[in-house]
């Protein structure tokens, strides 16, 4: 390697080429051209990159094919059978590609045609404990379906007290009531429902109050109005209107409260 060496660099000074020139000509680093001239087998890249450099370094310098070939490492050749020993020792379900080499497309299948054969067990097993059944559940027939009730319609034919707004227009509760409490039969007091209309000429103010306490203010810029209202309940309009029929009851115009302008209540809540 050292001859070699000497040869490599005799030849760039008689070119007269520094290292640094010969690396720029040559796409060969500094360093590694240093150590191939003074025989530095450690700093030398692997053998594969130097296979690739030294016949570059031989046609730029007109050396003589494979004069530099010296400084590659020597490596045995190794026999057949100590060949296909190793391939067989370097063999491992890990270091396999599937798909690319025979030992790959047979442990895939034969993992595949395992985890089949798993699977089946264990829907079989399955099977026998009652928990999975082999035979798809058959439709009911079509005249049975047209026919069949909701699952709603049979729930109420098993209890139909489950419809209390049913049962309560039917007077069950108030049956019922009455039955437990004999002294309950008196009708209760009926309530008078009716229309009140408002007609505002101009903005005003409009509160209304109910007989059960709820109260509810609003500011009006005129029109008609019309409130749905059952007795007793009280109305204040500021300013109080002053034409006449502005505030109607069910349809008959009530006038303001005595000594209160703008006041108005139902009829039969008035003080007399």
């Amino acid at each position: 390697m050292v001859a070699a060496g000497r040869q490599l660099r005799q030849r760039r000074e008689e070119r007269h080429l520094t290292l640094r020139q010969l690396a720029l000509e040559t796409r060969i680093s500094t360093p590694v051209l240093e150590a191939l001239e003074r025989g530095w087998r450690d700093r030398l890249p692997e053998a594969t990159y130097l296979r690739t450099m030294l016949p570059l370094i031989e046609r730029h310098l007109e050396l003589d094919p494979g004069s530099l070939e010296v400084v590659l490492p020597v490596t045995a050749t190794p026999s057949p059978g100590r060949q296909r020993q190793g391939l067989l020792s370097r063999f491992t379900p890990g270091s396999i590609d599937v798909f690319t080499t025979w030992q790959g497309t047979v442990l895939y299948g034969l993992l595949t045609l395992g985890l089949i054969y798993g699977l089946n067990l264990q829907q079989q097993r399955l099977a026998q404990e009652g928990l999975l059944t082999q035979r798809p559940v058959a439709p009911l027939p079509p005249e049975e379906q047209k026919r069949r009730t909701g699952a709603g319609q049979s729930l109420l034919a098993i209890a139909p007290d489950l419809r209390p707004l049913q049962v309560a227009a039917q007077g069950q509760g108030l049956k019922l009531l009455r039955r437990q409490d004999p002294g309950s039969n008196r009708a209760p007091a009926p309530q008078q429902q009716g229309d009140l209309v408002l007609e505002l000429a101009g903005p005003a103010t409009v509160n209304l109050e109910s007989g059960n306490g709820e109260s509810t203010r609003f500011r009006s810029s005129g029109g008609r109005l019309e409130f749905s209202l059952t007795q007793p309940w009280t109305l204040r309009i500021t300013p109080a209107p002053t034409r006449a029929g502005a505030v109607r009851w069910r349809g008959q115009p009530l006038a303001a409260t005595a000594g209160e302008p703008g006041s108005f209540r139902a009829p039969d809540s008035q003080q007399r």
